[in-house]
């Protein structure tokens, strides 16, 4: 008899952590800048054609001023908890038509929705490309990471440091960028902005590059219940076959 008594208590105990454990929220992120930002890569300016190249170079200044003015409107949203996670930009009515604005958030990856599953350990990216509507679909945790034990605050939360590398390839070449991401496991959440995921907590800021996504406010436990939903219009491919589709479409339009 004692010892049904003592599962019991250990049972609802359990049952009283994980219902305590429960977790939703909304996390608004904004956009800066390094102060090396360029888009002037000198790397990249070496496959240009020198009769191309001074034309190229002005408009790479004029696309760099563009991102500097419009880099502090840009906002994104994560609504969470502790299965699903939805990320979408904000589009404000001051915001409609500006092209400027489009723009920018295209380059630094700002646009589309990105739609995680603990779960199911599923990532959907649904993005326009090509005049086409796709769902990508990857896992959440094929991102290598490289965990440390460097430590900072962030609103109040203690937060880890992790490192990685976003490798693009297109029909020029391959092409590497560094990431660095602090995440906090008091939110014990894989979860983040612009895609990334598979960390044991939630992504408090990332810096992808050039381009730094920081918190602008955090809501946990919000009163009225959160609705997240799983995109479902597009085609649905997987990031091998988007990334086959991206080089063959970049390749006939470069020849």
């Amino acid at each position: 008899m004692k010892k049904i008594i003592l599962n019991c208590i250990i049972l609802l105990a359990i049952n009283n952590l994980a219902y305590s454990q429960q977790i939703n929220g909304e996390i608004i992120y904004k956009v800066s800048l390094n102060e090396s930002f360029t888009m002037i890569d000198k790397e990249k300016l070496k496959t240009i054609p020198p009769a191309y190249l001074d034309e190229i170079k002005k408009s790479m200044s004029v696309l760099e001023q563009q991102i500097k003015s419009n880099i502090n409107s840009i906002e994104m949203k994560l609504l969470f908890n502790n299965q699903e996670a939805v990320y979408t930009p904000i589009y404000g009515m001051d915001n409609e038509g500006d092209k400027g604005l489009e723009t920018t958030m295209s380059i630094i990856g700002a646009k589309g929705t990105y739609y995680f599953n603990k779960v199911q350990n599923k990532k959907i990216h649904q993005k326009i490309a090509y005049g086409r509507l796709f769902l990508v679909e990857s896992n959440l945790d094929t991102r290598q990471w490289e965990l440390t034990q460097e430590t900072k605050t962030i609103n109040n939360y203690l937060c880890y440091k992790a490192t990685s590398t976003l490798v693009t390839k297109n029909s020029v070449g391959t092409f590497y960028k560094p990431i660095i991401a602090w995440y906090t496991p008091k939110l014990a959440i894989p979860f983040g902005p612009k895609g990334y995921s598979g960390l044991p907590g939630l992504i408090m800021e990332l810096a992808e590059g050039d381009y730094i996504f920081y918190i602008n406010k955090l809501t946990i436990n919000l009163k009225n219940p959160i609705k997240i939903e799983r995109p479902t219009k597009g085609k649905m491919v997987s990031e091998e076959e988007f990334e086959a589709i991206d080089l063959k479409t970049l390749s006939n339009f470069r020849n």
